[in-house]
This record gives C-alpha cells, structure tokens and sequence, in this order.
C-alpha cells in the first residue's frame, strides 16, 4: 500500500511579508476542515524563529497592526490541530534571525537565507537554533501530551547543503528525522543554493552518514520530499497557481528575482527559464486536479511506497485540486505523519 505524508510549512512569507491571520489561521483552519471530511492528518513543519520574534515584539506592546493577538492564535490552533491526531515539527529559516520590526514591516536578513551555510557561534548558534526549536514547541504541545517530543527538522527553502553541520547539530539537540531533499532538484539563485540531482528519486528513506545527501550509520534519517521534472510553465497552467502568485505579488517576483539573477540576467534568459525542465515537489495546496492526475500516474510506475508531499498555508487558495486529491486515494492509499512512519516503519 502507497504511503501519503502531507506536510505543511506553516510560516509567513520568506521575505517577511503576510498576515499571520489571512496567510496562516484562516487558510489552515480550511485545509484542516477538509483533511477532518477525509479523515487525514498532517505534519505540520513550524517556523520557531519566526514565531519568537512575533512573540517578542507583541511582548513589548507592538500589535503589529493585528486587533487580535497573533501569538495566541497560532499556539490555540497548534494545540487544536495536534488533538485532532495532526503531528508537529520543526522548521527553520536562518533569515529571522537578525530580524527586526520598522516601518510598519519585517526586516530579515536575507545574508542568511541558506540553513546549510549558517555558521554562528554562541546563543544563536546552529545547535543552539535547533534546541531552542524543539524546545519552544515541546513545551507547548506538551501541555495537551506530556509524552510529546518533536524529533523532525525542515530547513528553509529546502536549503540543507552543505550538510555536514546540520547533521552534527541534529544529533547535539536530539533531532533525529529530517524532510528537506527533494531528489532531482537543484537551485543556484542569490538565495537558494543546492544540488539533489544526483540522489535517485526511487529512495523513500535512508540513514544518513556524515552528511543528509549521503548514506551511512547515525541515527538520523532522510525522508525526501516527492518531486519529478516538467517544463517550469506548465506548473503555472492552473488557477490555483495564478491566484496564489498575485495574492502576494511582491513575495512572487521577489523569489523569481532571487531564483533567476546570475544565473539567467537577460530578459532572453529569464524566459527561456520558463521553457526549462526542473524537478516539481508535489505541492498539493497549489495543483490542480489536472497536475494531482500526472503525479499519481507518475508514482504508480514507481516500487517505492512513502511519498512526503509539501503545501503551504499560504498558497491555498482553491480546495478543488486538494479534494480531488484526498478522493482520489481514499481507497487504496494510507495517510500517516512523520511520528507514524518515523515509529512503525523506520525506527
């Protein structure tokens, strides 16, 4: 029987942009009404820095423009969405670190995009983020499951490489799953940098060795993240994808800037970009019932059986091509959380 884990990146904007209730609350209440209608669960991928930053600044009497607290709407819906049987992990983007509030806006710092070349010493250091992580949402699941304990990492943007730190830092804080490659895919924008081509996309896990990428005996694992390759256009022939862009259009071009500089510098070259092959995770807040039908033809061809999934509160935008999905495999497919298969089939 085929596996499906949907996670979901719970998180504003990379750029600092969004509304915690209109990108996050609201969105994710919807995906969590329709996952309850099919009896599904998800693994929720938390952004810790960010969310101790919001803390922080409503702490010192900020609103932030917000008439309800921020703060307490995401904890509330966390703790509702783990008793509903819906699982909890960790996720980090190093850009919040130095970030700070002015003008009416988040400041990040985009020197810091990449988790993977992270290097501070000290109360910010790369341990010292991913126990401070765990912790944060350790104690707050915790108050609804005392037997709690979060044991996953996703890094930003999938931005994991080089690895070798990241590995030695999980293993310090006890962080023993990570869900940041996804086979066949490759990036050298100003801001994300990496190169999964070589990882076969037929893997659905393996024990990692000094670095994620490659296979060895520490006690951590690599769960990939689904993807196959298409011509970039196509994935922009649906209505999900358009509404998506332009709900946030400066976050759109400022990723599409940052993905095609140095790289692609013309006007020619930016679009011949469009006309180019790149793998595609399977994000399923975005596609549509046309892209969910060619991926699931693509995995029935495949022997492997765990397939991990990525959507995004924020680019929900329709739930048709979602539901459709959830129809689709309502016989047939299994749908567990990280804990799940971490527990009954890797451990």
């Amino acid at each position: 029987m085929k596996v499906f884990l949907l996670t979901l990146d719970y998180e504003l904007y990379g750029n600092g942009s969004g509304n915690i209730f209109q990108h996050m609350i609201e969105p994710t209440k919807h995906l969590l009404d329709i996952a309850n209608l099919y009896d599904v669960h998800f693994t929720f991928f938390f952004e810790v820095i960010e969310y101790w930053k919001l803390k922080d600044e409503w702490a010192k009497g900020n609103t932030m423009g917000y008439k309800e607290n921020p703060i307490e709407a995401i904890e509330q819906q966390l703790l509702d969405a783990y008793k509903a049987g819906h699982d909890i992990q960790l996720h980090l983007h190093p850009q919040w670190v130095d970030a700070y509030w002015d003008k009416n806006k988040w400041n990040v710092n985009l020197k810091e995009w990449r988790l993977g070349s992270y290097e501070r010493d000290g109360e910010y250091s790369l341990v010292n983020l991913l126990k401070k992580g765990k912790a944060i949402i350790e104690e707050l699941i915790q108050q609804v499951d005392p037997t709690y304990e979060c044991i996953a990492l996703r890094a930003g943007g999938y931005n994991i490489q080089p690895s070798e730190n990241i590995v030695n830092a999980m293993e310090q804080a006890g962080l023993v799953i990570d869900s940041s490659i996804y086979p066949g895919g490759k990036e050298a924008g100003i801001l994300s940098n990496y190169d999964y081509s070589n990882i076969p996309i037929d893997l659905e896990y393996w024990q990692v060795g000094n670095m994620l990428e490659q296979r060895g005996n520490k006690e951590i694992w690599e769960l990939p993240i689904v993807a196959f390759p298409m011509v970039r256009w196509t994935k922009y022939i649906s209505m999900e994808r358009m509404k998506s862009l332009f709900q946030n259009r400066k976050s759109a071009k400022d990723a599409f800037e940052a993905k095609t500089n140095g790289i692609h510098k013309g006007k020619l070259d930016k679009i011949k970009y469009f006309f180019e092959r790149e793998y595609q995770t399977w994000d399923y807040c975005l596609f549509s019932s046309i892209m969910h039908r060619k991926f699931l033809s693509l995995i029935a061809l495949q022997d492997r059986n765990i397939f991990v999934l990525v959507g995004h509160p924020k680019s929900f935008v329709s739930s048709g091509g979602f539901k459709y999905l959830l129809s689709e495999t309502n016989d047939g497919f299994k749908y567990q959380t990280i804990t799940e298969i971490y527990k009954n089939d890797i451990k």
